[in-house]
C-alpha cells in the first residue's frame, strides 16, 4: 500500500511540474523574468510578475538602457545589446525568418500589411502573445479561417493564408494584408510547431 501511495504521489508531482513548465514561457535568449523583476523594482512595480510584460519591457527598453537580463550577465558586467532567438519580419524584403540561438531554422517569403490603405504591419519589438490551432479572423470587411494563428500584438499575428497563390515581392504594396504577416500554409505549420509563447517578434 505504501509503495502505491509513493508511486501515485510521484506521478502527481511530475504532472504538476510538467504543467508548470508548459505554462511558463521559455526564452532561449537567456531572459530570466524572476531575476529581472527582483533586480529592477521600477519595472516590477509597473508589471508585477507578468513574464510576457517583463520580457516586452526588456526588449523595448531594458536592452537600450543597459539593463541585465540574468544574473550571469550581471556577474560578467556586460549587458547584451541583441537577442539570438526571435522571429524577424523584414517588410522591405518581404521575408519571415526564425532564428534559434543565432541560427536560421526557418525562412520564407511572406506578405505584410497593405501600405496603400494604411494597414502596414506595425514595426517594432514584440512578444508572441498567443498560439491558436485554428481561428476565424473577423474584421470590418473580412471573415476568414486560418489554420495556425500566432498573435504578437492586439490585432496582428503570423498565420497561413490559403487564399494567396504567391508570397513575397511587391504584393504587399497593393494587395497586402490588414496588418498581419501572411505565410504559406506549410511554413505557418512549421513555425507554429517550433515557436513558443514569449518568443520575440521583430518587425522592421
Amino acid at each position: 500500500m505504501r509503495n502505491i501511495i509513493i508511486k501515485v504521489s510521484t506521478i502527481i508531482f511530475a504532472a504538476f511540474i510538467l504543467s508548470f513548465a508548459i505554462a511558463t514561457p521559455a526564452y532561449a535568449s537567456g531572459f530570466d523574468a524572476a531575476y529581472y523583476a527582483a533586480k529592477y523594482p521600477d519595472v516590477h512595480e509597473a508589471f508585477g510578475d507578468d513574464v510576457l510584460e517583463l520580457y516586452n519591457h526588456y526588449l523595448n527598453f531594458g536592452m537600450d538602457e543597459g539593463r541585465f537580463k540574468n544574473a550571469e550577465e550581471e556577474a560578467a558586467g556586460v549587458p547584451a545589446t541583441t537577442i539570438d532567438t526571435y522571429v524577424d519580419v523584414d517588410i522591405e524584403n518581404q521575408t519571415m525568418t526564425y532564428y534559434v540561438d543565432g541560427e536560421v531554422v526557418l525562412t520564407s517569403p511572406c506578405v505584410t500589411g497593405k501600405e496603400s490603405t494604411g494597414n502596414s504591419t506595425p514595426r517594432g519589438r514584440f512578444v508572441l502573445r498567443a498560439k491558436v490551432p485554428g481561428k476565424n479572423l473577423v474584421g470590418p470587411t473580412w471573415n476568414v479561417w486560418v489554420d495556425r494563428w500566432m498573435r504578437f500584438t492586439t490585432f496582428c499575428g503570423l498565420h497561413d493564408a490559403s487564399w494567396r497563390g504567391k508570397f513575397g515581392g511587391q504584393i504587399y504594396k497593393k494587395n497586402g494584408s490588414h496588418g498581419c504577416v501572411n505565410l504559406p500554409k506549410d511554413v505557418a505549420y512549421q513555425l507554429y510547431d517550433m515557436i513558443e509563447i514569449g518568443t520575440a517578434v521583430i518587425v522592421h
